[in-house]
């Protein structure tokens, strides 16, 4: 369930304005009980370079955009912020075969709740970094000439990228420590209803 994470620095962008743009897609997953699906997901699902393994679902996250300055009576001031950010979400999508028993329905339902929960919690840290990356350049004080000020909005979007990183990061490593538990609890509520 880690995300794909392709930060790429900012590069300019057509666009006049800061945009988000998502995209979902959707793998088959085949089988008929879970020892079944589970290995199909080992097979179909997304394969993540940076674990080197096929994962249950994966969020692509790409930064992008355009900065441009003005000279000002102080030397060099930012003039407007277009950051962009892409996200490309892929799921999985089961259809149950007859012979699939409804524990395996419920146990698989439970699952495709938990990768979608946690897919859209990797958008929603990018969109969070993307605002307060996008608040950090608009923010900068005047530097002494443009080239300074590039440098400094250089450094400043490095910082949020890599900031945005290990939140994503720190993500998956809590989540990966609770899992089990999350799922045996969703589970269980699922069986209640």
């Amino acid at each position: 369930m880690l995300p794909l994470i392709a930060a790429a620095a900012l590069i300019p962008s057509l666009a006049g304005a800061a945009s988000i743009k998502e995209k979902t897609t959707y793998f088959a997953v085949h089988g008929a009980t879970l020892a079944e699906l589970d290995r199909d997901l080992g097979r179909s699902g997304p394969y993540i370079s940076q674990t080197g393994l096929r994962h249950p679902g994966a969020t692509e996250v790409a930064f992008g955009g355009k900065v441009t300055y003005k000279r000002v009576a102080e030397g060099c001031a930012v003039d407007r912020v277009d950051l962009s950010l892409r996200l490309d979400v892929t799921l999985p999508k089961w259809t149950p075969p007859r012979a699939a028993s409804p524990q395996t329905r419920l146990v698989w339902q439970t699952l495709e709740r938990d990768i979608h929960r946690h897919e859209k919690r990797h958008a929603a840290i990018a969109k969070n970094w993307l605002k307060r990356m996008e608040s950090a350049v608009r923010n900068l004080r005047t530097e002494r000439d443009c080239r300074d000020m590039q440098s400094m909005v250089n450094t400043v979007t490095t910082r949020y990228l890599a900031g945005h990183q290990h939140a994503q990061i720190e993500f998956d490593t809590i989540e990966g420590r609770e899992v089990n538990m999350r799922l045996r609890r969703a589970l269980a509520r699922a069986v209640g209803r």
